[in-house]
């Protein structure tokens, strides 16, 4: 497991997870080592993308709204829901107002 950073004093816990960031093996690649297993907050994240082909484990890396990006597995459920909200919330024009 890796481990973990302090706790920001200005975040409640609840706000942000810890969460293995994406880590760049070589300029312009990100690889996922690990997945964060715990739950993800939907209204903290902000987008998602999925990792090169080169990496060694096919993940997804979410985005947190503060810029963090948390490794997860693509085959779990909850990844899944999270790229689904993440689509609709893209998708919607109430969305892009309510962020302005």
């Amino acid at each position: 497991m890796m481990p973990v950073q302090p706790a920001d004093p200005r975040r409640r816990p609840s706000q942000h997870p810890k969460a293995p960031p994406a880590r760049a093996g070589n300029v312009g690649r990100e690889c996922c080592l690990q997945f964060y297993k715990g739950s993800i907050p939907q209204k903290v994240l902000v987008g998602w993308y999925q990792t090169s082909d080169d990496c060694p484990n096919k993940a997804i890396v979410l985005v947190t709204r503060s810029g963090r990006t948390i490794c997860a597995n693509p085959k779990d459920k909850t990844v899944k829901k999270a790229m689904k909200y993440l689509q609709k919330q893209k998708k919607s024009p109430a969305s892009a107002l309510q962020e302005s």
